[in-house]
């Protein structure tokens, strides 16, 4: 055997080595890339339906606001129309004592 042949086949050896190596490394990335793209999707999705969640929950609030608002108009209403009545049975009370 010649010692130059013996050299060029061991560095051909280490190259298809080394080849191999990086087309195991370059499929390992794609499928971690892969795994990374459908977790990205996921997320988004999640974002996306909690940002409806959220918006929901604002549109729900204003409108309790709104209610709340009503029954305090109508509760102080209310008041002063039984103020008005007591007054009015006030005045009853001491026109008939007279």
């Amino acid at each position: 055997m010649h010692p130059i042949r013996d050299e060029d086949e061991s560095i051909l050896e280490r190259l298809e080595k080394r080849v191999d190596q990086a087309a195991t490394l370059i499929n390992r990335l794609k499928d971690r890339n892969a795994q990374l793209e459908e977790e990205l999707a996921e997320s988004a999705a999640q974002r996306d339906a909690a940002r409806q969640e959220a918006e929901t929950a604002r549109a729900e609030a204003a409108q309790l606001v709104e209610q709340i608002d009503g029954l305090r108009t109508r509760q102080r209403e209310a008041a002063t129309r039984v103020k008005n009545l007591l007054s009015q049975m006030e005045q009853m009370d001491l026109l008939g004592d007279e």
